[in-house]
């Protein structure tokens, strides 16, 4: 017997189909998104504590309360995040006389937050490698050219870039466990789950693209 992990991740048809006529479970998919948003807080921290040399003197004995506090918020904005993405698959599909409790697309948006952990712990792994290998210089933020400047450095970082680049990819997979996820959870085609999923995904995709400077 294989591993429901698996099955969310190379068969997500299957596994939705299992869990259809079951009442929905929120703890799984609540665990997947708070280790999602842990792992994405750390990277966070990790990053603010390394900026400390570029601060003004006056700010660097408030970095570790503001790691914090951002790392904190980080974890927050994860389990809203999952909440608005569900309720734009659930709005969404209602054009496709979708039925189904709330609840059912909380869960299928959940687990398919397991490919976002992947994709966390690898950008964490890289945001560490290029932090272990980078020295922030002294920046005068109230200067806009040189704040700029800095942030068109950390930017264009090949190790920051890839990790991006990996993102998407992880997030289409992600996307594609969403797709049978509502598909079961609204009760809908999965032409129609398709595009519930697809257009914000895509224009959340575009979005990133552009943020690259690939655009």
């Amino acid at each position: 017997m294989s591993h429901w992990i698996f099955d969310v991740l190379l068969n997500p048809d299957a596994f939705f189909r299992e869990r259809a006529d079951k009442a929905p479970g929120l703890m799984v998919p609540f665990i997947l998104v708070l280790i999602a948003g842990i792992i994405g807080a750390v990277t966070a921290y990790l990053t603010m504590t390394a900026m400390l040399p570029s601060l003004p003197s006056e700010m660097q004995g408030f970095v570790g309360l503001i790691g914090i506090t951002t790392a904190v918020g980080i974890v927050i904005f994860s389990l809203i995040i999952w909440a608005v993405q569900a309720l734009v698959f659930y709005a969404l599909s209602s054009f496709y006389n979708g039925s189904g409790d709330l609840k059912k697309s909380l869960e299928a948006v959940g687990y398919g937050y397991v490919p976002l952990i992947v994709s966390a712990l690898i950008t964490l792994g890289l945001t560490y490698s290029f932090l272990s290998s980078f020295t922030f210089p002294a920046i005068d933020f109230t200067d806009p050219a040189a704040s700029a400047a800095f942030q068109e450095m950390i930017r264009k970082s090949p190790l920051l870039q890839a990790g991006q680049v990996l993102g998407v990819i992880f997030l289409v997979w992600a996307a594609n466990i969403w797709i049978f996820g509502i598909k079961y959870a609204r009760t809908i085609t999965t032409r129609d789950a398709a595009v519930v999923v697809g257009v914000p995904v895509v224009l959340y995709i575009v979005y990133q693209i552009i943020i690259l400077g690939v655009l």
